[in-house]
């Protein structure tokens, strides 16, 4: 699949940055009791009295966690049914045929996803569909043969060049989830994905195909399934 962008082709190569939350490290240190000191100001005495003792200075102790456990509080879920795929798409589906498919994503090591997509059941090239998809260690954004569509794939092999506008931003949900957004719509209008990359390599996307979609009905879908995937 080849897609011209109507914004400049720079927005294309954009790489989506990762928000990584750093420690803070707290150092504690051990309480000196005043009393225990000799407040003789004369010369000290090397009769072989021991100096009293004093709390050794406690070690650093970091009180955020390393990004590896921020990383971990977004899972891959293992099914359609565990990710709540139903009640977060809610009225967006065209029907109420849900077509699941779930493993290993071809060509790439260690990738994973999970793909959820409502239909009428027709697989006719055109129908209208809207996919929820969870890919873990691939970014769809960068590699848009990782998300398939049931039922769509002729259309989705394009073999003309479209014209496409992409856009890459922040919402304050987005930020509250460590996340960022980048949305590719077709200038026709007959496809709109709304990726959310997460920490931990996770990637929740919204497919919205053959039916104008508002983009704020896309990013709703992504945050609650992002929160749904949230440890």
């Amino acid at each position: 699949m080849r897609l011209i962008p109507s914004t400049p082709l720079s927005c294309l190569g954009t790489a989506v940055a990762v928000a990584v939350v750093g420690g803070v490290a707290l150092v504690g240190f051990g309480v000196v009791d005043v009393d225990e000191f000799d407040l003789n100001l004369g010369l000290p005495s090397w009769g072989g009295e021991e100096s009293p003792d004093e709390e050794p200075s406690a070690d650093p102790s970091p009180e955020a966690e390393p990004e590896e456990q921020e990383a971990s509080g977004y899972a891959l879920p293992e099914s359609c049914e565990a990710a709540g795929a139903a009640e977060v798409v809610g009225d967006l589906a065209p029907g109420p045929v849900l077509t699941e498919e779930s493993g290993e994503v071809a060509g790439i090591d260690d990738a994973e996803q999970v793909v959820c997509s409502f239909s009428d059941g027709s697989t006719e090239p055109g129908a209208p569909s809207f996919t929820l998809v969870f890919t873990l260690n691939a970014d769809p954004s960068a590699s848009p043969d990782v998300v398939r569509v049931p039922g769509a794939e002729a259309e989705m092999n394009w073999e003309v060049d479209i014209d496409v506008d992409v856009d890459t931003y922040h919402t304050e949900e987005a930020d509250s989830l460590g996340g960022d957004l980048e949305y590719v719509g077709t200038v026709d209008g007959s496809s709109r994905h709304l990726y959310l990359s997460l920490p931990g390599d996770l990637y929740v996307t919204a497919i919205a195909y053959g039916d104008e979609v508002p983009r704020e009905d896309l990013e709703r879908v992504v945050m609650e399934a992002a929160e749904r995937v949230r440890g």
